[in-house]
């Protein structure tokens, strides 16, 4: 029998409502947040999504485009154009409200078990945040692909159960299930790469910077900005720390054309190696960058995926370039170092992969299973929302697939360290 509207509806925005529980549980409870918030949500979740109509999701796409992006347009602020956030939400319910729509088109259960399992692998415009399966990095279960196919199989079987009436049954099945899933997932996860960890043997310290992004290309505030930066490398030098990792354009400049700093930065590395964010300008063009001072010398890395709209208009240069001038006060995409493998390198003689920002969110920097990684960010141009609660929960959903330790700093939201 077909669903009236308004059941519809209401299914459509509770499915959502569960779908994005985690986010809103780890952003608000924080270390409070037990792993059987989590996992109920998400089941419950996956419940009512085999209960959707089309209309209901429709609705509860959209509604996951606004919960989990609803702060995407917030770097409009910056440019005089903060009316255009509400379009942004539109975009976004569009999209993922067609998705799921497409999701759901055919009532078969089969159909839409495996294109949920699928929809990580979805990314609209190359914006790869929508992971379903990173509801469950805080949950009782193991954050993959294969988890959540498990799930869905289990949810499904317990459903058609209570189709047929056969309540007790149908607990039973399901408890049991889980309780199984729970205690052997670890060997079932045939798609998860994590390995032994032995941990670094470096004393690392990582920032969490507070500078608003109204601020920190004022040229006003940069001698401020410049001096907070080196007193907070002297502090981790007199702690005895062997690294500093200070965040994403720590230095609001493009640091190359800086020798006096470069210089100064050269010395102090002699006793604590830096990692610091800058930019970098070379021939008309502008790199988002990480600089590595160590034992007096430097390396530059090069961001090598950059954010869709963000960093880089995704659309034909014509089209990208009327963007740019019409809305974004003529500013010139960054430009993107050619991804043949990701940045890394040797920091007290241990391997440590190198990721700015969006990069310590896409596979492409975890699929050789690093031992440790590094993650610089700027989430001022979010802040505040929960941008860096959905990052950190990604981050998190790597770090446990691919066995990766993150040593993550910022500017606008909290410096963390991420094990397995």
């Amino acid at each position: 029998m077909p669903q009236n509207k308004w059941i519809a509806s209401l299914i459509g925005a509770l499915c959502a409502l569960f779908f994005s529980a985690f986010i809103y549980l780890e952003h608000f409870l924080g270390d409070s947040n037990a792993p059987i918030f989590s996992t109920i949500c998400a089941l419950c979740g996956i419940f009512l999504y085999f209960k959707l109509s089309r209309l209901g999701a429709f609705i509860c796409g959209a509604l996951i485009g606004i919960l989990w992006f609803y702060w995407v347009g917030f770097s409009f602020r910056f440019f005089g154009i903060a009316y255009l956030i509400p379009l942004v939400w539109i975009v976004f319910a569009l999209i993922y409200g067609g998705i799921f729509y497409l999701f759901c088109f055919f009532k078969s259960p089969i159909y839409r078990l495996f294109a949920l399992t699928l929809s990580s692998w979805i990314h609209p415009f190359g914006f790869n945040w929508f992971i379903l399966e990173s509801m469950l990095s805080k949950s009782y279960f193991s954050p993959s692909k294969f988890t959540l196919f498990l799930l869905l199989i289990g949810v499904l079987i317990f459903s058609l159960m209570l189709t047929k009436k056969l309540y007790k049954a149908g607990v039973v099945w399901i408890l049991s299930f889980y309780l199984i899933l729970f205690g052997f997932q670890d060997s079932i996860n045939w798609d998860s790469k994590p390995k032994p960890q032995t941990p670094t043997q470096l004393k690392i310290q990582t920032l969490s910077l507070n500078i608003p992004q109204n601020l920190r290309w004022d040229s006003k505030h940069l001698q401020t900005i410049i001096a907070q930066n080196y007193d907070k490398i002297r502090q981790a030098k007199a702690q005895n720390y062997d690294l500093v990792i200070l965040p994403e354009t720590a230095f609001p400049l493009a640091l190359n054309l800086y020798p006096s700093l470069i210089e100064s930065l050269k010395e102090a590395s002699a006793d604590i190696a830096i990692l610091t964010g800058s930019l970098y300008q070379e021939n008309h063009k502008i790199f988002n960058s990480a600089y590595l001072f160590q034992n007096g010398e430097m390396q530059v890395f090069h961001k090598q995926i950059l954010v869709p709209f963000g960093e880089q208009i995704p659309l034909p240069h014509f089209l990208a370039s009327w963007i740019n001038k019409t809305f974004f006060e003529g500013a010139e995409d960054f430009e993107q170092a050619k991804l043949q493998s990701p940045n890394s390198t040797l920091i007290g003689n241990e391997r440590f992969q190198i990721a700015i920002c969006y990069e310590a969110t896409r596979e492409e920097f975890y699929q050789n299973s690093p031992q440790n990684l590094i993650a610089i960010s700027n989430n001022a141009w979010f802040s505040p929302s929960i941008e860096p609660t959905l990052q950190k929960l990604l981050m998190l959903y790597f770090a446990k697939n691919y066995g990766t330790t993150i040593f993550h700093s910022s500017n606008a939201s909290l410096d963390f360290t991420l094990k397995p």
